[in-house]
């Protein structure tokens, strides 16, 4: 009797967290959520509703019992039984990636006649492959679309206003007639409702299909991981084609540019030099020095020198005038030639004579 009401002391229990920590998963103010003793799959969670202060423990017994609350009253428990739930399997998902790497779908529902009191709702993991799911009992009573475990999105729809009332008094009823024998048939599998003779075979069936998903999870990975790495090499080839091109635009634009630069230089050489020049003179102007033309004319004044300038005009028109002289003194002149051995000159002494290296005889 202590095991069937094991359930409702946690429901009644006013502190979640004095709960063993090792089968708490966790809590709310409208429910607690724990591990399932007996788990039928890898994860196997069940949500309890929290019993409220106004009601009492017999109203909270099964799903039956919560149906017979004011019709309002009972969909807000079981709504707010929804969205606990919700957040747990979204606890189960990130295990399911952390210990096996993806993830597969659970179900969560009630049992049509539990086996233990207080209202409960069970969260299992669709691979089925845990220790406790090994009679026909287990394997029926958590099969999604046998009838016997029942969704919790279909008891809400129950409550639709389109629902006849006769419709919902008696899926309310919950006859045990109605449920309990769908636990005596042969075991169906819950994945493709095969049917067995026997559950030792059905487990192995259930293991094959849940080894042939986590092969098709391992082929999808390894499909990706190759689809990224090709994505990856073709992003790669992109790039580097756009890095040769730019390359190569800007090599020509800076060998463009350096020519350029080049002739504007060579351009601006000449100005700046000029430009130089002429600065120069106006610092020296404003310095009091004289410019380089006016102090040469000054300096060949004082030692009686011509600039080069004028000198060299000076010279050119002194020997066109000695030529002009000659050639006139030659051409009209002539009678005025003098005659050298005519004249009468006095004979040189004999120094000068020796000095001279006279070569005349003696008298």
């Amino acid at each position: 009797m202590a095991n069937i009401t094991i359930i409702r002391t946690y429901a009644m229990v006013p502190d979640p967290m004095t709960i063993p920590e090792c089968f708490r998963i966790c809590h709310t103010e409208h429910t607690v959520t724990i591990s399932d003793l007996y788990p039928k799959s890898i994860y196997h969670y069940l949500v309890i509703p929290r019993l409220p202060l106004t009601l009492e423990p017999e109203q909270m017994q099964d799903l039956r019992a919560l149906l017979c609350l004011p019709r309002e009253q009972a969909r807000s428990i079981l709504v707010h039984i929804r969205e606990d739930a919700l957040a747990s399997v979204k606890l189960i998902e990130a295990e399911m990636m952390r210990q096996y790497g993806f993830t597969w779908p659970c179900y969560m529902g009630f049992h049509a006649i539990p086996t233990l009191e207080h209202l409960h709702l069970h969260i299992v993991s669709s691979d089925f492959t845990g220790q406790y799911y090994k009679g026909k009992k287990h394997v029926n009573s958590f099969h999604p679309r046998l009838g016997f475990f029942l969704s919790i999105d279909e008891v809400i729809r129950w409550f639709d206003p389109d629902i006849a009332p006769t419709w919902f008094a008696m899926k309310a009823a919950l006859d045990k007639d109605e449920y309990m024998p769908l636990l005596k048939q042969d075991p169906l599998c819950p994945h493709c409702d095969e049917q067995f003779r026997s559950v030792p075979k059905l487990q192995r069936h259930i293991g094959y299909m849940f080894r042939l998903k986590k092969e098709e999870h391992r082929k999808r990975q390894e499909e990706s991981r190759t689809m990224l790495a090709v994505l990856e090499a073709a992003a790669a080839a992109e790039l580097s084609a756009a890095g040769g091109e730019g390359s190569a635009e800007g090599s020509s634009e800076a060998t463009a540019s350096g020519s350029n630069a080049g002739a504007e230089g060579a351009d601006a050489a000449p100005q700046d030099a000029s430009n130089g020049v002429a600065a120069a003179s106006t610092d020296a102007e404003s310095a009091g020095v004289a410019p380089v033309g006016e102090r040469v004319a000054g300096i060949a004044e004082e030692s009686n020198v011509q600039p080069i300038e004028d000198a060299g005009a000076n010279a050119g028109a002194t020997v066109e005038a000695g030529q002009k002289r000659k050639h006139s003194e030659t051409q009209d002149d002539a009678s005025e030639v003098l005659d050298v051995d005519a004249l009468d000159l006095p004979d040189p002494s004999p120094a000068k004579r020796q000095q001279l290296g006279d070569t005349a005889p003696s008298s």
